[in-house]
């Protein structure tokens, strides 16, 4: 207990004491008995439990974030290039364009130098290519290096449903042969020749001699591998023969000009008008070819004749 409790208990009990002795009748007091001592009281102090600190709360962590897959980049279609259409392209001057797939059809316009002509299709062997012509329309121009080159992707270049024929001469009929006299014989079949016709060209030229640059190729108009062990031969109007071996490299006439050509035999010869016959022979001099008719008139003293393997 407190001191300042203490000493406030005794003050009121000294009260006390001194109230009872100022009454009217004193009690006495038995000496034998002494007055009891008091003892302070004691208050009990409350003990107040200390509180169990609780645990922290934890704070939750935030959740991570699931990643999101990555978007997919979108790829760029990559464009596949367009072929380009095939195309011959004039080399030459100039190259004669054709009704048909053989210089023995009808002119069919010409095309100059530069100029480019879609293709259309070709014949099987693949020696003349049908083209739009410029002049509108189809005609027919043939696959010569000296004169085109192709332009393009022309692998697949298909060959023409109908390919002009030229038409087979009617035969002349054939005189009754009298009684008298014996059957005519039947005729012999035509000769098949080891070379066919290919390409043939004529052109001006006012020198006064004439002109024949011949050309022997094979079946693949490779230019690197001439033809030789034949001649070309040319038979004049006048009845004068001439003959010249084909060599195994192919020449350029006016070369580094537009008008440049190539050719493995050449002959040349006087001037005289008329129609001379062109064709290719071999050792003995037999033909062994189809023979071209070259017409001189005018200016027109140089002519193209070319062969191939069939």
């Amino acid at each position: 207990m407190r001191p300042t409790r203490l000493l406030f208990l005794l003050a009121v009990l000294s009260l006390m004491l001194l109230a009872a002795g100022c009454g009217g009748r004193s009690t006495p007091v038995a000496p034998d008995k002494p007055a009891p001592t008091l003892h302070p009281t004691f208050t009990p102090t409350p003990v107040v439990p200390t509180p169990t600190p609780e645990p922290p709360t934890a704070t939750p962590e935030p959740p991570t974030p699931t990643p999101e897959p990555p978007t997919a980049t979108p790829e760029i279609p990559t464009e596949t290039p367009v072929p380009e259409p095939a195309q011959v392209e004039v080399a030459a001057a100039a190259v004669n364009l054709r009704s048909g797939p053989s210089s023995g059809f009808a002119l069919a316009g010409r095309a100059t130098q530069g100029q480019r002509l879609p293709i259309v299709s070709r014949t099987e062997a693949g020696d003349w290519f049908q083209v739009q012509s410029p002049n509108g329309g189809e005609a027919w121009v043939v696959n010569d290096p000296a004169l085109v080159r192709i332009v393009g992707d022309a692998a697949g270049v298909a060959v023409a449903e109908n390919i002009p024929v030229l038409p087979t001469p009617r035969p002349q009929p054939r005189p009754r042969p009298q009684p008298t006299q014996p059957p005519a014989p039947a005729p012999t079949q035509a000769p098949a020749y080891k070379f066919v016709k290919q390409y043939f060209e004529p052109r001006p030229n006012t020198n006064p001699i004439v002109s024949f640059f011949g050309g022997l190729f094979n079946r693949s108009l490779d230019w690197s591998k001439a033809i030789t062990g034949y001649k070309m031969v040319v038979a004049a109007p006048n009845g004068q023969r001439y003959e010249k071996e084909f060599g195994p490299v192919f020449e350029y006439a006016d070369s580094g000009l537009p008008s440049q050509f190539r050719y493995n035999a050449k002959l040349e010869m006087p001037v005289v008008d008329g129609t001379y016959r062109v064709f290719v022979a071999d050792g003995s001099g037999n033909q062994v070819s189809e023979a071209w008719d070259a017409t001189v008139s005018g200016d027109t003293r140089i002519f193209i004749p070319r062969w191939r393997e069939p």
